[in-house]
């Protein structure tokens, strides 16, 4: 039943459909989707993948961030806030992403779906940078290249700095 889904905005590593294989995350259905008005940050230090891992910051400079909306059901929802490290205490997040509702272009057609975002303040996340290694790169990468996230924005990705 398509109404008891979720649809939920991958960026990071997420897009690789290994790893959702691997979190446990059942993916019915992707969609690839921009979300203008938005940048790429690494404002998270993450142990197991030794070193920054992916965030998303709204900007005022025309930027743009490509993804991917998966519909999920709320198992892989829960698998998810397991890996992302989400967690609430009276219904206040306090883990190292929340959830946060974000609107995405589908090819000019608007939809609010779910996301993670470091839970940081605004300013912590646009002053702070922490370089991501190769392997988390090459996750994100691969997961770019097997949904089709064009070109242009490939190479943006390949760009980045490791450690």
């Amino acid at each position: 039943m398509l109404e008891d889904k979720i649809r939920y905005f991958a960026y990071g590593s997420n897009l690789n459909k290994t790893q959702m294989k691997k979190r446990g995350v059942e993916i019915y259905d992707s969609e690839l989707v921009k979300l203008p008005g938005w940048r790429l940050a690494f404002t998270y230090t993450s142990p197991s993948w030794g070193g920054g891992v992916l965030d998303i910051v709204p900007c005022d400079d025309g930027g743009l961030v490509e993804g991917v909306v998966y519909t999920i059901d709320e198992q892989g929802l829960k698998a998810l806030d397991f890996y992302e490290g989400r967690e609430t205490r009276n219904d206040i997040e306090v883990g190292v992403y929340r959830r946060q509702f974000i609107p995405v272009d589908r090819k000019q057609k608007w939809e609010s779906v779910l996301t993670y975002v470091v839970n940081r303040t605004y300013e912590y996340r646009l002053n702070n940078h922490f370089p991501p290694s190769e392997k988390y790169m090459d996750t994100v990468i691969e997961g770019a290249k097997e949904h089709g996230l064009n070109d242009e924005y490939l190479r943006k990705l390949e760009k980045i700095e490791t450690i």
